[in-house]
Formats: C-alpha cells, sequence, structure tokens
C-alpha cells in the first residue's frame, strides 16, 4: 500500500499588513539587513482567529474540496505555533470542531520542517496500514500575537496562516526523502523572553518579558551559512535517491525565509525560475506553513500537473534540522 497526496489547501486570514519601505533611518543596525527581506505584505490572524480556528478553517476547505467526509478521516497530524494554550496543543480542538469522530490526533514538531515530517509520518502510517485517512495540518498564529515584537523592523517577515493536506492510498506520491537532525546548532535560533530592565527571565518565570528574538549579526551570519549548505545539499540527497537530476524536477519549492535564502538556493540547486514557485513577498516567513501554503497556491494557480516532478527543501531554527522531500504529483 502506496501513500498518496491528494490534494493541498491553504486558509489565509483577511487581514492584510504591508511593510513599508526601509528608508536607512532605523538605529538598529540590522533593520535593513538582507536577512529581513523580500516581503511586501502579509497576513495577521490575531485577535480575528484562535490557532485552532485557523485549523478548523483550513481542513474545512480541504474536506469541502475533495468531498471527503470528517467522518472517515483517521488521524489528523497537526503543527501549530502558537498554540492558543501551553498545554494541550490544537489537535483535539480540531479534531472534534470538523467532526472527525473516528479520527486519533498527533502534535508533531520540527519547527519549519514539521510539514515534511508530517507527510513523512503519513506515509509511514499509511504503508504500514494502520490507517487510510490523514490530513497534515499546519497552522502560523504568530507574529499577530507579539505586539512588542511588531514594532521592530527584524519581524517584517513574518505572516500568519494555515494548510492542510489530505493522503490516503493510492499512487505512490513521495518518490524520496531526506531529513537529518544537527543537534550542533541547537540553541542558535530560538524564541524567548525579552529582557526587562536589563534582567532575563524564562519564559516560565513571573516578570518574564514578552517573546522575541534577539538577533545579533553574528546569529544571522551563523544562520545564513547554516542555511545555504544544508538546504541544497538536502534536495541534492533526496533527488540521488529518487535516482534523478535537477533537469527533470518541474517545480522547487523551498522555505520562504526571506529573498536572498531564495536565489541562493535556486542558484546552488541549480534550478531557476520560472521552475520555481514562491508566497514570500504575499505571505512571509510562515515557519511549517511556508512549503504547503506556497504548493497550494502553486495548485490553485495552474503551475502543477499531473506527473510533475516537485522537490520541496527546508531547515529549522538556526539549522539544527534539515529535511527534503521529492514527489510525484498523481
Amino acid at each position: 500500500m502506496k501513500a498518496q497526496i491528494i490534494d493541498v489547501v491553504s486558509f489565509m486570514p483577511e487581514r492584510r499588513v504591508v511593510n513599508e519601505p526601509p528608508d536607512g533611518s532605523s538605529q538598529d543596525a540590522l533593520a535593513d539587513n538582507a536577512f529581513f527581506s523580500g516581503v511586501h505584505e502579509r497576513r495577521f490572524a490575531s485577535p480575528d482567529y484562535l490557532s485552532e480556528d485557523l485549523g478548523v478553517r483550513a481542513v474545512e476547505r480541504l474536506l469541502e474540496k475533495t468531498g471527503v467526509r470528517a467522518e472517515t478521516i483517521d488521524l489528523i497530524v497537526c503543527s501549530c505555533i502558537f498554540s492558543d494554550t501551553f498545554w494541550p496543543g490544537i489537535g483535539p480542538a480540531i479534531q472534534h470542531r470538523v467532526g472527525a469522530k473516528q479520527a486519533t490526533i498527533l502534535n508533531i514538531d520540527t519547527s519549519c520542517s514539521s510539514f515534511l515530517s508530517g507527510l513523512n509520518a503519513a506515509r509511514a502510517f499509511i504503508e504500514s496500514g494502520q490507517y487510510k485517512r490523514i490530513v497534515v495540518v499546519t497552522v502560523t498564529n504568530f507574529i499577530s500575537r507579539l505586539p512588542e515584537f511588531q514594532k521592530s523592523r527584524r519581524s517584517s517577515v513574518l505572516g500568519d496562516g494555515a494548510s492542510a493536506t489530505l493522503v490516503m492510498p493510492g499512487e505512490a506520491s513521495i518518490m524520496a526523502r531526506y531529513e537529518r537532525s544537527h543537534g550542533e546548532y541547537y540553541g542558535l535560533f530560538r524564541f524567548e523572553p525579552d529582557f526587562v530592565d536589563g534582567q532575563f527571565k524564562n519564559y516560565w518565570e513571573r516578570g518574564c518579558g514578552p517573546i522575541t528574538v534577539n538577533f545579533s549579526k553574528d546569529m544571522v551570519d551563523a544562520i545564513r551559512a547554516n542555511a545555504l549548505e544544508l538546504v541544497p545539499d538536502a534536495v541534492g540527497r533526496c533527488l540521488a535517491e529518487a535516482r534523478l537530476s535537477t533537469s527533470d524536477v518541474n517545480l522547487l519549492i523551498t522555505h520562504q525565509p526571506n529573498d536572498t535564502f531564495l536565489r541562493e538556493w535556486r542558484a546552488r540547486i541549480g534550478i531557476l525560475p520560472p521552475r520555481t514557485h514562491d508566497t514570500l513577498a504575499r505571505y512571509g516567513n510562515l515557519f511549517q506553513g511556508s512549503i504547503p501554503v506556497t504548493l497550494a497556491d502553486a495548485l490553485e494557480t495552474g503551475r502543477v500537473r499531473r506527473g510533475d516532478i516537485i522537490a520541496l527543501g527546508t531547515f529549522s531554527n538556526g539549522g539544527d534540522f534539515v529535511s527534503s522531500m521529492v514527489l510525484r504529483w498523481h
């Protein structure tokens, strides 16, 4: 039994936030760094939507489009940043609200690689015969919940949105996959409370500051070096496993962190426009939602045809995880 990706849809909150072009007047030395470039506008979800709301809307759209009844779903694999409570995750809320009465849930987190990890888990469950109808959900409800961080230009690449993907038995969609953890880079990039009166307190301590990313030039340079090495290497390894070359690929979709990374990844992988598809300028960096939202957009705009080879590549955090997948679209 093989796993087939039936469809991928997105749900993007209605509220658009348009970025002002940099004018060079910022006192922040990193404000105009290319690491934070390439986004014209993005979507904000909160306070209009809870994270569970975004997930429910995406799953409902998927079920309506595919004609699958909610009660026939066996498993919902869910990845979310931020959940609506610290604990538990939003998977059970989505399962209940969409009416998936027979489904169990699996909350999964490999950061920006979570969608590919979720697809891989869905493939394994279907090939084992344990489940037959699986929905993989990503929810990003992050930057709209951080009003203090929004004041920094360093947040201007981040957006909110959700996706839902249906995986069922059928023609094999996943031709090859590659995942690797690089623990040596753990902690290079982290979301944590800001300093309060010059003092740092952990998020579980009373009086901690608002969540932020305390970027430095050294951090940005290290993440850039890791990302530009790891993602092309992962895509190359995945294509080799599938016994394909870059010339066989119809479409390359990568994580969407900034336009500098996109240009460099394309050049190093060897797949250039028009065989690429991006949503960075319209939606920003959606973390684990970047690839599925961009894939959904490619499907909606007719960029994908039956039989096409699609290469996917992403990394997580500062480079502590990298993932790639090669699909044949059926």
